[in-house]
C-alpha cells in the first residue's frame, strides 16, 4: 500500500494485488485477503505460474476423427497416438494410422461398454488392458490379443526390471503376477512347476503383508527397479529384479496411504504422484537420509474443492491424470458423464522449495491426457486433440474466468471510497473486468483490450508489464472482481490495484 496525489489532485491511497498464488479452499472468501501472494477463489482453464503471474490455459488443434468419446490415450511413439474409443457396442482400440490404411490398425469393441482401461509400453509395443478381458498390444502395424496359457485377465499393467507386472485379476485381489523376463504372454500359471531358470515368470501375494482385507488398486514404477504396489489404505515397495529371487520388500517405507484409481499414478521426475481419497500426494524418497521413502501430502489447501470432485465421480477408478514435464503440471481429470468432466491441475515450482499452485479447468471436457516428448495428447468427447504452449495462437482456446476473494483493502468495518482501478497485464486479448461488493451486488464492469505490442519476454526473469487504468469510483466495505478472458495465445495477468481516496 503507498500514497501519492493523483491527477485531479484527489489524495488516494494504493492497494495492490500482486504475486498470485493459485486457489485456496482452506479459509473463507473473507479472510483471504493479503495483497502480495495473494489466492484466488477460482482459477478455471489457466494457472498461476511461478513469477505468481497469471497465464491463461493453452489452446488445442484436433487429431484424427472429431466425433467419438475418447476413453483413454497413449503413445507408440512420440508421433504415433494410441487410443481407445467408447462406441455403441463396446470400447474401440485404435491409431493414427488406422484412417490412412485401415484394416490391422483398429480393433472394433474388444472391451464391455463400461471398460476402465489402462495401458503401458513394453517390448515396443503398447499394451491396453482391462479388467476381466485378455490384454491387447499394438506393434505399429498390427493390433494382436495376448493369450497366456493361463487366465490372466488384469486391470493395471506397469513395466518393470524388464517384465510385465499385472494385478487386479478377478479372484486375485492380493496378487501381483510378474511375467517371464521379456515376454510379455508368459506368467506365472504359465511355468513349468520343475523350471529352474532365474528368469521365469512368479507372482507376489501381498494379503498376509497387509494383514487386512483390502485388496490392490494400482501399480506404479518407483525410481526404476521398485514397485509400488497401492492398496485403498497403504502403499508397498518392493525392489525387483531380472532374477526373481533377489526381489525383496523395502523396508524403508512406511505409507499408510493408498489409491482411488491406477489411473492417477504418474511419474514425475524422482516422484510418483497418485490421487487417494484425502488428496493427491507424491511418493518420494527423503532428502535428509536417502533411504527412507514416504508420502508427502499436496492439496491440502483444496481439500473441501478435491473431495467434492472425487463425490462427484460415479466411480473412482474412472479418475485419471497425466503429468506434463514440460510445463510442471499434473492434470487430474474427474468425468462426471461420458460428454462432461471435470479438472483439477497442480503447477509445481521449479525452484527449490517452491510452492505448487492449483487451478480448474473444463477445457473441451477433456477426460484423459499422455505427454511424451514434448508432445501433448488430451481425449475428449470430440475425438483426440493435441494440447499446445501457452503461447501458440489457434482458433480453439479456452476463456480464462478468475474469481478474487472479498479484498477488504483495510480495516474490515470501514467504508471505503474507491477512486480507479489499475491493471497490469502482457499479450494478447481481450480481459473482462466484473467488480462486486462483499453482497456480491455488481458495482461496475469494464473491458481491456490487451496488446500484443507490449509483450517482450526476453527477460526470463522479468515479464514486462503494461499498466492500464480505469475509473471506479464506488463505496463498499469490501470488494471483489472477477476476470474472464477472450481471443487467442499467450495472456498474462500480472497484478491489479485499486485506489481508495484518504
Amino acid at each position: 500500500m503507498s500514497s501519492f496525489l493523483s491527477p485531479s489532485g484527489v489524495s488516494v491511497e494504493v492497494f495492490p494485488y500482486e504475486d498470485f498464488q493459485g486457489i485456496d479452499a482452506s479459509r473463507d472468501e473473507a479472510a483471504l485477503d493479503t495483497g502480495k501472494k495473494q489466492h484466488m477463489l477460482q482459477i478455471k482453464d489457466g494457472y498461476a505460474d511461478w513469477r505468481g503471474t497469471m497465464v491463461r490455459d493453452p489452446g488445442a488443434v484436433q487429431r484424427g476423427d472429431g466425433n467419438k468419446i475418447i476413453k483413454h490415450v497413449a503413445f507408440f511413439g512420440r508421433d504415433l497416438a494410441v487410443w481407445a474409443v467408447k462406441d455403441g457396442g463396446g470400447v474401440t482400440l485404435t491409431s493414427d494410422r488406422a484412417e490412412t490404411f485401415g484394416a490391422g490398425h483398429e480393433l472394433t469393441e474388444v472391451f464391455p461398454t463400461n471398460s476402465i482401461v489402462s495401458s503401458t509400453v513394453f517390448n515396443s509395443k503398447v499394451i491396453f488392458a482391462t479388467r476381466g478381458q485378455n490384454m491387447r498390444q499394438y506393434n505399429g502395424f498390427v493390433w494382436e490379443e495376448i493369450i497366456p496359457k493361463t487366465d490372466n485377465k488384469p486391470a493395471y499393467i506397469i513395466p518393470v526390471q524388464r517384465r510385465l507386472a499385472t494385478a487386479g485379476q478377478q479372484g486375485r485381489r492380493t496378487i501381483v503376477d510378474i511375467s517371464r523376463v521379456d515376454e510379455e504372454n508368459v506368467f506365472t500359471g504359465d511355468e513349468d512347476v520343475n523350471a529352474s531358470q532365474v528368469t521365469k515368470a512368479s507372482d507376489i501375494n501381498i494379503g498376509n503383508i497387509i494383514g487386512t482385507a483390502d485388496e490392490i488398486r494400482g501399480l506404479g514404477l518407483f525410481e526404476s527397479n521398485r514397485l509400488a504396489v497401492f492398496t485403498n489404505d497403504q502403499t508397498l515397495i518392493y525392489v525387483l529384479h531380472p532374477d526373481y529371487t533377489q526381489w525383496t520388500i523395502d523396508d524403508k517405507a512406511n505409507i499408510n496411504v493408498g489409491t482411488i484409481s491406477h489411473n492417477t499414478i504418474s511419474r514425475a521426475g524422482n516422484d510418483l504422484l497418485f490421487c487417494a481419497r484425502d488428496g493427491v500426494h507424491s511418493l518420494r524418497r527423503s532428502e535428509t537420509n536417502g533411504v527412507t521413502i514416504y508420502s508427502l501430502p499436496l492439496s491440502s489447501k483444496i481439500d473441501t474443492i478435491y473431495r467434492s470432485l472425487v463425490a462427484s465421480v460415479s466411480d473412482t477408478e474412472l479418475i485419471n491424470a497425466y503429468f506434463d514435464q514440460d510445463n510442471g503440471q499434473y492434470h487430474i481429470f474427474f468425468p462426471q458423464t461420458d460428454l462432461l468432466t471435470k479438472r483439477l491441475t497442480m503447477t509445481a515450482s521449479p525452484i527449490q522449495g517452491g510452492e505448487s499452485k492449483w487451478s480448474t479447468g473444463e477445457f473441451l471436457n477433456a477426460s484423459c491426457g499422455r505427454h511424451l516428448g514434448g508432445t501433448t495428447l488430451i481425449g475428449t468427447p470430440g475425438g483426440v486433440w493435441n494440447r499446445l504452449q501457452a503461447e501458440d495462437e489457434t482458433p480453439i482456446t479456452p476463456d480464462m474466468e478468475i474469481l478474487t476473494p472479498i479484498l477488504w483493502q483495510g480495516a474490515i468495518n470501514d467504508i471505503k471510497t474507491s477512486y480507479s482501478f489499475i491493471l497490469q497485464a502482457t499479450g494478447t486479448g481481450i480481459l473482462h473486468v466484473e467488480a462486486f461488493d462483499e453482497d456480491d451486488r455488481t458495482l461496475s464492469s469494464f473491458q481491456f483490450d490487451i496488446d500484443a505490442s507490449a509483450r517482450d519476454d526476453r527477460f526470463f526473469d522479468v515479464p514486462l508489464s503494461k499498466q492500464y487504468e480505469r475509473k471506479f469510483e464506488h463505496r463498499y466495505r469490501g470488494v471483489k472482481f472477477k476476470f474472464t478472458t477472450s481471443g487467442d495465445g499467450l495472456l498474462k495477468i500480472i497484478g491489479f490495484a485499486v485506489t481508495v481516496r484518504k
